[in-house]
């Protein structure tokens, strides 16, 4: 299962590159996660808090980043409650002014969850670039 979406952001390759790779930054700009805290290089515990219609669902589980300032790409994987497996890429490049964001999200799951997250992936990464628009 995957999903390939796409964003535009006016602010230097570089600068975007260091949002997503800097955790800290990152979490500044994200719409659910909550804290992002270091295990070890390249490994973090992320605390995310969704809501489902009235009801907020707290959860935390672990991500590895890797990443190549030289080819412009970052790759996220994380598994979120044992059971799911997501992988992010983001391969940015510049087009004038701007640095345009592909990023392709695989998900390995034994529920149906596909629908499901690609509505929230969706709606939290527009959210998140918008906010690193800013």
């Amino acid at each position: 299962m995957s999903l390939n979406l796409s964003f535009k952001v006016e602010k230097p390759i570089e600068t975007v590159f260091e949002n997503l790779i800097d955790m800290q930054k990152f979490v500044s700009f994200h719409p659910v996660i909550t804290k992002i805290e270091p295990i070890s290089d390249n490994n973090y515990l992320v605390y995310e808090t969704l809501r489902f219609g009235f009801i907020p669902v707290t959860f935390q589980y672990p991500v590895v980043i890797n990443s190549n300032l030289a080819e412009k790409k970052v790759k996220m994987v994380a598994t979120v409650l044992k059971f799911t497996k997501i992988e992010m890429n983001f391969v940015l490049k510049t087009i004038e002014n701007f640095t345009i964001i592909t990023e392709s999200i695989h998900f390995k799951s034994p529920f149906p969850v596909k629908g499901i997250m690609s509505r929230i992936f969706k709606k939290q990464h527009s959210i998140l670039f918008k906010k690193m628009n800013l």
